[in-house]
């Protein structure tokens, strides 16, 4: 009786481990799967956004009443957004609420129209995946809702532990992006000035 018992924890240990090493094998496919599909998901809904919103025109930040940003829903996701990085061959929908976990870059706060707006995101495929190559002199575009494509020129970079709003803020950035660098545990925060 002994034996039997040995010989089925021995089987059923064989098959346990079996079944982890192939879930250990497949978790990193999967994974990469799963950030190709999101990222496959935010292009399109890039060219959602380009056929819905009126024919991009260069705009600049002036004082304005109402700095409320306008919204468009797209599968359940609030968007102000496309944020363009052109040396990237970079275009990403931007979120109107920022959240804990997010397929996409969303707003942190603040608004284009008054020079506080603040976008972030991580550095996993598809989202701000140039991370290591962005430079100072970079052109950044952020076009909103309306048509109005706003010019930048990436003037600082720095890098921090925490992304609160004593790194995030800068009098003379009018757009802040900030990345979460998955694989270093720190923040890359870019701050943009208005391209001249």
């Amino acid at each position: 009786m002994k034996k039997k018992t040995n010989i089925f924890v021995t089987r059923a240990c064989l098959i346990i481990g079996s079944i982890l090493v192939v879930i250990a094998v497949l978790l990193p496919f999967l994974w990469q799967w799963s950030v190709h599909s999101a990222a496959q998901k935010m292009q399109d809904h890039v060219r959602i956004i380009r056929t819905l919103i009126p024919e991009p025109q260069n705009a600049v930040i002036e004082a304005r009443r109402d700095n409320n940003m306008s919204i468009l829903s797209l599968d359940g996701t609030d968007y102000i957004g496309i944020l363009e990085i052109p040396r990237y061959a970079s275009s990403l929908p931007v979120g109107a609420n920022w959240g804990k976990v997010s397929k996409h870059p969303c707003r942190l706060g603040g608004s284009i129209y008054d020079g506080t707006l603040q976008i972030g995101g991580t550095s996993q495929k598809g989202q701000y995946d140039f991370y290591r190559e962005i430079s100072v002199g970079d052109a950044v575009y952020f076009t909103d809702m309306e048509g109005n494509r706003f010019s930048y020129t990436v003037t600082d970079i720095c890098y921090e532990k925490h992304a609160d709003q004593t790194a995030l803020q800068r009098k003379d950035a009018a757009l802040t992006l900030f990345i979460k660098n998955v694989y270093a545990f720190e923040y890359i925060v870019i701050f943009c000035s208005p391209a001249n």
